[in-house]
């Protein structure tokens, strides 16, 4: 049973890592690595499991599967720079392992405990999990203006589905270690019963930190957020029926306006030019944008300036952050970084290195 238990490991690990990599073949970053690191982490581990002397030891799968299911645990929110949660998986990788030939010299009972590998393995697990997360949540609170961006909202439910997935991750480690610590047929019926619930665990991380989802809320309820945070203006809330059908008509004037005028790459454009071009009062123009979009009219603009230069990079990937900005119609590249990572979350260069859209000037 152990070895269909290892060669199905063997499997998830590789078919997720394969997936991947074909999914996003044209986008290597390093959170790519990070998610690759796991599947073949996973992978390595179990195939030096098979070739380990004796018998395949399920106890030994379970805790290779925990760290593996750390290490997508450990990667990094939308928010977040991929460096610190690369060292952390590195460290998990090299604990392991060493943890793994540590066991092949030292008799187990040696060190009065009952399985040295199994205790110093957890204990590698626990202090990663442990000093990350402090880490994390030290800058996290430390970040005030975090709390404050159009981002907020997603961040934090990115958060909370991590803290979510800890205390699943947490429980699963306890019940699986005092499953392998319980003799007889009832701790080895609980052990399986922890592989396979950790192997469900593994691939949940896995498709969330692949595609961007906390698998928390429905796909549409997310969709839903995202639109709402990102300044997605051209959503059906207009058209509720409490809003004023002269407000409506005049927005939906304006969303016209902007999409098929582009007076926004004007650096000068002001709301008086918008007043007069759409034969419209200045106040009730403004309160109408407050209003429907959730947005002053700078924020307004500069969201579709920079869904603008979002096609400029498209269009021409080796296109300097400078240049886009003068293009879209910012007065500076530091107003542009602002606006940039006020609307898509990341500042241009991180966005252009995570589509991997060329070098960046």
């Amino acid at each position: 049973m152990s070895i269909i238990i290892a060669l199905s490991l063997i499997f998830e690990f590789l078919f997720f890592l394969f997936y991947d990599l074909v999914r996003n073949r044209a986008k290597t970053t390093r959170h790519l690595v990070i998610r690759a690191a796991a599947g073949l982490t996973g992978a390595l581990l179990v195939v030096l499991e098979l070739a380990r002397p004796g018998p395949v030891e399920i106890r030994y799968l379970v805790l290779d599967v925990t760290a593996v299911a750390e290490i997508l645990l450990l990667y990094p929110c939308s928010f977040e720079k991929p460096s610190f949660s690369f060292s952390a998986v590195f460290l998990i990788e090299l604990g392991v392992i060493i943890s793994f030939f540590f066991s092949m010299f030292v008799p187990e009972g040696r060190l009065f405990f009952r399985s040295e590998r199994i205790f110093f393995s957890y204990m590698i697990i626990l202090v990663i999990f442990s000093s990350f997360f402090t880490t994390v949540a030290v800058k996290r609170f430390n970040g005030i203006r975090l709390f404050f961006r159009n981002w907020a909202v997603w961040h934090n439910l990115e958060d909370y589905s991590r803290f979510i997935y800890s205390l699943i991750f947490m429980g699963l480690g306890i019940y699986s270690l005092c499953a392998i610590m319980l003799p007889g047929d009832a701790g080895e019926v609980m052990t399986y019963s922890g592989i396979i619930m950790f192997m469900g665990l593994f691939a949940v991380l896995y498709l969330r930190d692949m595609t961007g989802r906390t698998y928390v809320l429905n796909e549409g309820t997310e969709r839903k957020v995202k639109e709402i945070i990102k300044g997605n203006l051209r959503t059906s809330f207009i058209d509720k029926a409490e809003e004023d059908k002269k407000m409506n008509n005049l927005y939906s004037r304006v969303m016209l306006y902007m999409t098929e005028k582009k007076p926004f790459l004007d650096p000068d454009f002001h709301m008086e030019d918008m007043a007069e071009d759409l034969y419209s009062n200045k106040l009730y123009l403004s309160k109408t944008i407050n209003i429907l979009s959730g947005r002053n009219f700078r924020q307004f603009v500069n969201y579709y300036r920079v869904q603008y230069a979002v096609s400029l990079f498209k269009k021409d990937p080796r296109l300097k952050v400078s240049e886009a900005a003068s293009m879209s119609g910012f007065n500076s590249t530091v107003s542009f970084n602002m606006a940039f990572k006020v609307n898509m979350g990341k500042t241009p260069s991180e966005w252009l290195q995570e589509h991997s859209l060329g070098r960046i000037g």
